[in-house]
């Protein structure tokens, strides 16, 4: 059986006519495929045309344009990693070839079998380079895809072509390098739910929760902020992290704000139509925090980790349906930007684990909802 060679395609810039004569004719033929173009403005675009394994360049004409070309293909990142050898009927070039960049210089004669050689073995290796930079190319853009799904499950379309567009960014969450910033914390979570799981079945409450989260994506989104966990009925939402957002406690309690005005409106629809009671409970605090990945070799999560989060989760837990629970941290943060939300003072909450009680804020709301919710004991003291 016989093997067929590889084919190499062969781009001359400039006369090169002796060794266009050996390339085209004899038994070395078949082995290159030999395209022309001019030293000048048209070599990048036949470049980008017939996508070579080797260039020549002819370097004998006026005012030394070939090696003028080769320094330019050598110093252009598109072209920098093709073979080029330099032509020239004066061996004194030899030098000047090397100097402006060239892989080799020969002065053909006729059919020089090792002149052949080296041209067929830079060939090779261009065609190599060739499929290597494809295959990275094609792993890149695979990547970026992925990326850019993932990223934009957690954030909203801009913020995820800035994270794309932020190389340290992207490169630190797909490193698992740790950021720490400040940022503003929210947590969501149904009030009643627990009843809900035991009224209905698993695959009435799917649906469910399927409403429930799409509608607090949806507002997290449109203020610009990330979704960092979402499990059983509860969902973290970060603002100001990955990027840094001047306004980030006014973006938090205006999102807050949306999600109980029209979680109020999905809940009456649960009711005529499920006979279910429910309702919203929001917890927000401002502090510093460690964005990064978290979790096994096997599975990771981009999330946030830190006191001020623990803080968020608690006020949640502590609100009531249709509540919003603010820490101290984020009222002074409010009242620093001269943004006054009418918040309530209530009694001071002291968390597991801590001696000090933290002050806590409510915000005043229309209608207030009285379900029955078991809190954990210790995450509240009279």
């Amino acid at each position: 059986m016989v093997v067929a060679k590889e084919q190499f395609q062969v781009l001359a810039a400039g006369d090169c006519a002796a060794i266009r004569l050996l390339l085209q004719h004899g038994s070395v033929a078949p082995r290159f495929r030999l395209d022309s173009c001019g030293l000048h403005a048209d070599i990048m675009a036949s470049i980008d045309r017939f996508a070579p394994d080797l260039i020549l360049v002819d370097a004998d004409g006026h005012d030394l344009a070939g090696l003028e070309a080769c320094r330019a293909l050598k110093a252009h990142p598109a072209t920098m990693m093709l073979p080029i050898v330099v032509f020239s009927l004066n061996s004194d070039l030899q030098m000047a070839a090397y100097s402006a960049g060239a892989d080799d210089f020969v002065t053909a004669t006729g059919g020089d079998t090792v002149l052949l050689a080296r041209l067929e073995a830079l060939a090779r290796a261009g065609s190599r380079r060739r499929k290597i930079a494809a295959a990275a190319r094609n792993t890149d853009e695979r990547r970026g895809e992925e990326l850019q799904a993932t990223f934009r499950r957690y954030v909203s379309p801009q913020l995820a072509d800035r994270i794309l567009d932020n190389s340290r960014l992207r490169d630190s969450i797909l490193t698992a390098a740790d950021i720490r910033t400040h940022a503003v914390i929210m947590f969501a979570d149904l009030r009643g739910f627990t009843g809900i799981s035991e009224r209905l079945s698993p695959h009435e409450v799917v649906p469910l929760l399927n409403e429930y989260f799409s509608l607090l994506t949806e507002i997290t989104f449109q203020h610009e902020g990330t979704v960092f966990h979402m499990a059983g009925d509860c969902l973290m939402v970060g603002f100001g992290v990955p990027f840094e957002q001047d306004d980030s406690p006014q973006r938090a309690v205006r999102a807050a704000r949306e999600m109980l005005d029209r979680f109020a409106v999905l809940a009456d629809s649960w009711r005529d139509r499920l006979n279910i009671e429910t309702g919203l409970g929001i917890g927000i605090n401002e502090g510093d925090v460690v964005a990064g990945n978290v979790g096994s070799a096997m599975f990771m999560n981009y999330t946030i980790i830190g006191d001020a989060v623990n803080v968020a989760s608690r006020l949640c837990q502590r609100a009531r349906a249709g509540e919003m629970v603010l820490s101290r941290a984020l009222k002074y943060s409010l009242d620093a930007r001269g943004h006054d939300i009418k918040a309530v003072e209530l009694p001071s909450m002291t968390l597991r684990g801590r001696t000090s009680p933290i002050d806590i804020y409510c915000v005043p709301i229309k209608k207030r909802l009285h379900i029955a919710e078991v809190l954990p004991p210790s995450t509240l003291t009279a």
